[in-house]
C-alpha cells in the first residue's frame, strides 16, 4: 500500500451526532482537553476476531486443580484459538498484504484525522499530543503510524535494537527553521500497549521491539505442528464456548509432545493472556503495572478527555480505573462510542449511572434506524466520518450574545436615546 492510498478527505457533516454529542460540543472538548483514547478489540474487528466468552472460560479453567490433565489440554486449545485469530494475522498485516489493507486504511484515516486535529489546535497551554491506550496486542497502530510518518512515542528507545524505556513518554518535539530559527511543536501520538504486543520480545529483564516478529513465527511453527498432530481441541464458536463442555471433550486426554511444545512456546510471548486473572499479571510485572498507572495519571489531570472505542468494559481492572477517575475528577470527560444500541445497553449495565456522580460519562450509540432500515454500526470509519473529521471543517462564526447600541446621529436628533 502506498501513502497516496491513505490520504484522508474530510467529508461534510451531513447529520448531527446523536446522544447530545454535537460537533460543536466535541470541538470544545478536543480544543480544551488533554486527549486520551482507549482502543479495544472491537476497533480491529473483523480482521482480528473477538474472543467472545474465551476470557471467562480461561478464567474458569485456571480455577481447576492442576491434577486434572484435561484442564491443561483445554487451556492450550483456547490459547491456540487466540494465537490463530489474534496473533497470527499480524504477519500479513506487517507485510501490508491485500487482506489487511481495509483495516490499515481505516486506522490510517483515524490516525491522520487525529494528527490534523492536533496540528490545528488553538490552545497554547496544551501540548499537541494525544495518548492512545490500547488493550490490543496487534500492530495496526504501529504499521499505520510508520506509513504516515507521524511522530510517535511508543516507549522504545534506540534504532538498531529498540529497547522499552517508559521514560520516553511525554517528550515534546519541536521543529526549528534553518534560517530564522523559529520553533513549532510537532504533533505526537503516545502509544501505550497495556497488554503487551506481538512485537515485544523479552530477554532477561529487558523488552525489545521484535521487528521480524520472530517470537510469533516460533510459536507458529509449534502451533502448526500441534494442529497437524491434532493435539488441540477445535474451538469453532467463541461466543458459545463452555468450560464444562470442553472439559468433557478432553476427558481422559492429555497434552501430547506437540501440544506441550506449543504451550511452552506460547508462554514466551510478551503479552497479557486474555483472562480475568490478567490483573495479577499486570501488578506483578512492572511494565504492565507502569502502563496502567500512566493511564490512571492521565485521567486524573484537570480537563482531560477519554474517548473509548471498541472496548467492552468487561476488563474489570480497567473499568474500575475509569469509574474511579470519573468519580474523583469532575473535569474529566469520558465519551464511550458504542458499536450498536445493544452494545450501549450492555456498557450501561457495567457503568451504572448511580456510580457516576459527576455525570461525566457519555455513551454514544447509533441513532434509531428508520422503520425497516438496518442500524448503522459505529465502526471506526463511522467514528471518523460522523465525529472527528467534521472538526476539521471551519466552525461557523456565531455570536455568543448580542449587545444593542443606540447612537445619536450627527444632527443631534434622538437626544432621548
Amino acid at each position: 500500500m502506498t501513502k497516496s492510498e491513505l490520504r484522508v478527505t474530510t467529508p461534510s457533516a451531513n447529520a448531527e451526532p446523536a446522544d447530545g454529542l454535537t460537533v460543536e460540543r466535541l470541538r470544545t472538548i478536543v480544543q480544551d482537553s488533554h486527549l486520551n483514547f482507549l482502543i479495544g478489540a472491537g476497533t480491529s474487528s473483523p480482521y482480528f476476531e473477538q474472543l467472545g466468552d474465551i476470557e471467562n472460560v480461561l478464567t474458569e479453567i485456571g480455577d481447576y486443580s492442576p491434577d486434572r490433565p484435561e484442564a491443561n489440554l483445554v487451556r492450550a486449545s483456547l490459547q491456540g484459538y487466540f494465537f490463530e485469530k489474534v496473533l497470527l494475522p499480524n504477519l500479513p498485516l506487517c507485510a501490508r498484504e491485500p487482506i489487511a489493507r481495509p483495516l490499515l486504511k481505516s486506522y490510517a484515516r483515524f490516525v491522520s484525522t487525529i494528527n490534523r486535529i492536533l496540528l490545528r489546535r488553538r490552545s497554547t497551554l496544551l501540548g499537541k499530543q494525544a495518548n492512545v491506550f490500547t488493550t490490543n496486542v496487534d500492530l495496526a497502530f504501529e504499521v499505520v503510524l510508520e506509513m504516515l510518518e507521524i511522530d510517535t512515542n511508543d516507549g522504545f528507545a534506540g534504532k538498531l535494537r529498540p529497547r522499552l524505556d517508559l521514560g520516553a513518554y511525554g517528550t515534546l518535539r519541536l521543529r526549528q527553521g534553518t534560517r530564522y530559527e523559529y520553533r513549532s511543536e510537532i504533533p505526537v501520538v503516545n502509544l501505550f500497549k497495556i497488554h503487551g504486543s506481538a512485537a515485544w520480545r523479552q530477554e532477561g529483564d529487558e523488552i525489545y521491539f521484535d521487528h521480524e516478529l520472530s517470537s510469533v513465527r516460533q510459536v507458529k511453527a509449534a502451533f502448526d505442528a500441534a494442529v497437524s498432530e491434532s493435539s488441540l481441541l477445535p474451538i469453532s464458536d467463541p461466543d458459545a464456548v463452555k468450560a464444562d463442555q470442553l472439559l468433557e471433550a478432553a476427558q481422559g486426554k492429555t497434552l501430547d509432545d506437540a501440544g506441550e511444545a506449543f504451550a511452552a512456546a506460547y508462554e514466551e510471548l510478551s503479552i497479557v493472556n486474555p483472562e480475568k486473572t490478567k490483573f495479577a499479571t499486570t501488578v506483578l510485572n512492572k511494565t504492565y503495572y507502569e502502563l496502567i498507572r500512566r493511564l490512571a495519571n492521565e485521567l486524573e489531570k484537570e480537563n482531560s478527555a477519554l474517548f473509548v472505542h471498541g472496548f467492552s468494559f468487561r476488563d474489570e481492572h480497567l473499568r474500575d480505573l475509569v469509574l474511579r477517575a470519573a468519580r474523583t475528577n469532575p473535569t474529566l470527560q469520558v465519551i464511550v462510542f458504542c458499536y450498536s444500541r445493544d452494545a450501549r445497553d450492555r456498557v450501561r449495565e457495567l457503568l451504572p449511572e448511580e456510580q457516576i456522580k459527576n455525570g461525566n460519562i457519555l455513551l454514544v450509540a447509533p441513532r434509531s434506524p428508520a422503520d425497516g432500515a438496518e442500524e448503522r454500526k459505529l465502526a471506526i470509519d463511522v467514528l471518523v466520518d460522523d465525529y472527528f473529521a467534521p472538526l476539521l471543517a471551519e466552525s461557523p462564526a456565531e455570536a455568543d450574545h448580542v449587545i444593542e447600541l443606540k447612537l445619536n446621529d450627527a444632527s443631534g436628533a434622538g437626544d432621548d436615546a
